[in-house]
């Protein structure tokens, strides 16, 4: 019997004892037609006649007269009515590539990229087609196959009025949104959502996806719900339809609904509001003015993303950051994300965007010095991009960079080429809290000189500052620069370093305990307390500290000490290492060895290679020479061997010591016009290292000081060209004049 119900009911029947289930008589077809709008029928009749089967039309067209269509579609989309909300594709940049173009993009975005301090990931439809999901439109078209049959289109089956009761058809509804919520859950992720995810968290500013997609496979990739914003919410969230509330909760995996092959109405029990048993729909910003679209979910992620950027554009270097904004698989019909990605672009002035479209990959010519097209899948773009990023941080000469703040600092790894706000933020990535400003400076120093250079923030360290300094642990040598900036570190450590910093720290203070401890053993203070010369105590503390080098990675040999006192120097200013490094000179004898001479005169050899020869007295003549070279002299030689000794003292003697006063020229000021210059009262066979003593009494300076000074030596081309100068060698034997660098205090009234 046809009954016309308007309910779902139930029937006497003799089986089953409850009845047959019948149901309340539907048209197939659910068509919308308004007065004054084209019906879909009469859309895709005019778009069969379009020459460019992917053509696209925009949502407004059911608006348009049939005349407009007409026009648009013969036309290919060049004649349009006033205010058609997609862009003019012949007014866009990039809209069509050749090979070489893409590969040069590819490029440009990979190093953008690698380079970026913030990444914002921009998301359409195309990003899921790799996970086995269709587009609205496009090439991937292909949503639910009951759109056809029941004569909607997609932007009419994503309206709210179908969740009404009395109006709407709620099983029908259902039959679109069950569809999406299986198709959802059953499809994963592909890689390229963890891989961006992966190259988000490169950025020491972090990362954070805007996405207009609802399937939610950026937080099942396993990205933090902290970091994503779904501007038009998602299938497996739920709220009520009326709405009673703001509320939304979370649907089951499994709806228990299951879709009739011919209505494409769903059976089963539909789910409901918990408040007031009205039908529930899922919380997504639908077409037709949603008014009823709960927010509140959103709001949360708004709020979350807004405060991302503000505080980007709140920091002192706002002007220099390096976003990147990757728009990937963004249509234009309904163009959130990409209105989103190019209004965030305008905020930050060195903002980059990416944009990976294969069908509608165009830039707006303002964009196109800011931008690059990709016309290729989402993937497959993301792999390659992910691929090139790894090879240029292979391929880039890495260095180490040691920061020094008013408080604290910090030690990480870099390209050579970055500047000093990168690496300022490149800091925060270490978890470190930075303060500065955009007037902040650098000044560059070399450890054991007085070498340095200020630079501004958006500068790079010069190359020649690099040095081969070793690693906290191990025995790598890094090419580091350390930098004394004008800012303020601080961390959750009270030490306000970071963990590599401190752990060059730690392993600086062992070596010198150990140092230390054997310097202070009964055995050495005897053995160097015996010597009688600089050259003595030397040679005892090496015994020390050879034994305890290579326990730290750095070689038993004169090139180990060198590295150690950069080693050292990089962190001596640290917590109780300054007292260390003086105790170490105390106990170790170097403090106390100014008084001694480079080397006992008894042990001097009269022509030692590292020294001056001796100067010979009072020389027989030649001729005399070869008399006593004849046969008869060695015949007397060997018979008055002791007097031929004796002789031969008497013509070798040391030089006589004769006053001589150095004027010593501050090299700094050699070109002023009055040069400051000290004269020092010395005498013919004072040693540079003894030159050092007397300046560092004169300039009242402290042991380290007095160390870091260099003296020189002026040398003349061999051709009288421009004078260079030369370092003076510490056993070397002063001239009269010579010059002084690397030295900071310097006494009053020496000009001239």
């Amino acid at each position: 019997v046809a009954l016309d119900l308007v309910q779902d009911g139930v029937v006497a029947s003799a089986a089953p004892l409850q009845g047959t289930l019948l149901r309340k008589q539907v048209s197939l077809k659910a068509e919308i037609h308004s007065e004054g709008t084209l019906s879909k029928a009469e859309i895709d009749e005019i778009l069969q006649m379009a020459s460019d089967p992917g053509l696209l039309v925009p949502l407004e067209v059911k608006h348009w007269s049939r005349q407009q269509l007409e026009l648009y579609v013969l036309s290919g989309g060049v004649l349009r009515p006033k205010g058609c909300s997609l862009p003019d594709e012949r007014l866009l940049a990039n809209a069509t590539m050749t090979q070489e173009q893409i590969v040069s993009a590819l490029a440009q975005a990979s190093e953008w990229i690698t380079s970026a301090d913030a990444l914002l990931i921009g998301s359409g439809a195309g990003m899921g087609v790799d996970s086995g999901l269709g587009t609205f439109r496009g090439g991937h078209k292909g949503v639910w196959d009951g759109l056809e049959a029941v004569g909607l289109a997609y932007e009419d089956i994503c309206q709210p009025k179908w969740f009404q009761e009395e109006a709407g058809e709620p099983r029908l509804a259902w039959g679109f949104w069950n569809h999406c919520h299986v198709a959802y859950q059953e499809s994963r992720p592909h890689d390229g959502y963890s891989t961006l995810r992966r190259l988000g968290q490169r950025c020491p500013l972090g990362f954070f996806s805007f996405t207009s997609n609802i399937d939610s496979h950026w937080i099942a990739s396993g990205m933090s719900p902290e970091r994503v914003l779904e501007v038009h919410g998602a299938v497996r969230w739920l709220q009520c339809s009326k709405p009673c509330c703001p509320d939304v909760w979370k649907a089951p995996n499994d709806l228990g609904l299951a879709e009739d092959g011919e209505s494409h109405r769903v059976t089963g029990l539909l789910p409901l509001c918990p408040k007031c048993q009205a039908v529930a729909r899922p919380n997504v910003q639908m077409f037709g003015s949603d008014g009823d679209f709960s927010r509140a979910r959103r709001a949360s992620q708004n709020a979350r993303y807004d405060a991302w950027l503000k505080r980007m554009s709140e920091r002192p270097d706002r002007e220099s950051l390096r976003l990147v904004v990757l728009e990937v698989g963004c249509g234009l019909t309904v163009p959130t994300v990409r209105k989103e990605m190019e209004k965030v672009l305008q905020i930050f002035p060195q903002a980059r965007l990416v944009r990976v479209n294969p069908e509608n990959p165009g830039l707006a010519p303002e964009l196109v010095n800011r931008g690059v097209s990709l016309p290729l899948p989402a993937q497959m773009t993301i792999s390659q991009l992910s691929q090139q990023v790894a090879n240029a941080e292979t391929s880039e000469k890495q260095a180490t960079f040691i920061l020094w703040g008013s408080e604290g600092g910090v030690e990480l790894r870099a390209p050579k080429g970055t500047s000093v706000g990168r690496l300022l933020r490149l800091a925060e990535l270490e978890g470190m809290s930075v303060q500065f400003s955009q007037e902040t400076q650098a000044v560059i120093i070399q450890p054991m000189s007085n070498r340095c250079e200020t630079v501004s923030i958006d500068q790079t360290v010069p190359l020649s500052f690099f040095q081969e300094l070793k690693d906290a642990e191990g025995s790598d040598l890094q090419a580091t620069a350390v930098l004394r900036v004008a800012a303020k570190f601080s961390s959750s450590h009270q030490s306000n370093l970071n963990s590599v910093l401190r752990r060059r720290q730690e392993q600086v203070g062992e070596l010198l305990d150990e140092m230390n401890q054997l310097f202070g053993e009964p055995g050495y203070q005897r053995s160097v307390r015996a010597c009688e010369d600089k050259r003595g105590v030397i040679k005892e503390a090496k015994k020390v500290q050879f034994q305890v080098l290579p326990k730290y990675g750095i070689e038993a040999n004169d090139k180990g000490l060198a590295l150690m006192a950069t080693w050292i120097a990089t962190v001596q200013h640290l917590g109780d290492l300054q007292a260390k490094v003086d105790r170490s000179m105390d106990i170790s004898f170097f403090m106390h060895m100014g008084k001694l001479p480079n080397v006992k005169a008894s042990t001097r050899l009269p022509y030692s290679a590292d020294k001056p020869p001796v100067v010979m007295q009072d020389q027989p003549p030649a001729s005399k020479v070869e008399e006593e070279q004849q046969p008869a002299a060695k015949v007397e030689q060997e018979q008055k061997p002791a007097s031929k000794a004796a002789k031969a003292s008497k013509e070798i003697q040391p030089p006589a010591l004769r006053p001589l006063t150095v004027a010593l020229s501050r090299l700094s000021t050699l070109e002023d016009a009055q040069p400051e210059r000290l004269l020092v009262e010395c005498s013919s066979g004072t040693k540079v290292s003894e030159l050092r003593l007397k300046v560092a009494e004169i300039c009242d300076l402290d042991a380290r000081s007095a160390r870091q000074a260099k003296l020189l030596f002026r040398m003349r081309s061999a051709q009288g060209g421009q004078p260079g100068f030369v370092t003076a060698q510490e056993g070397e034997a002063v001239a009269a004049e010579m010059f002084i660098t690397n030295i900071d205090r310097w006494p009053e009234q020496s000009k001239g």
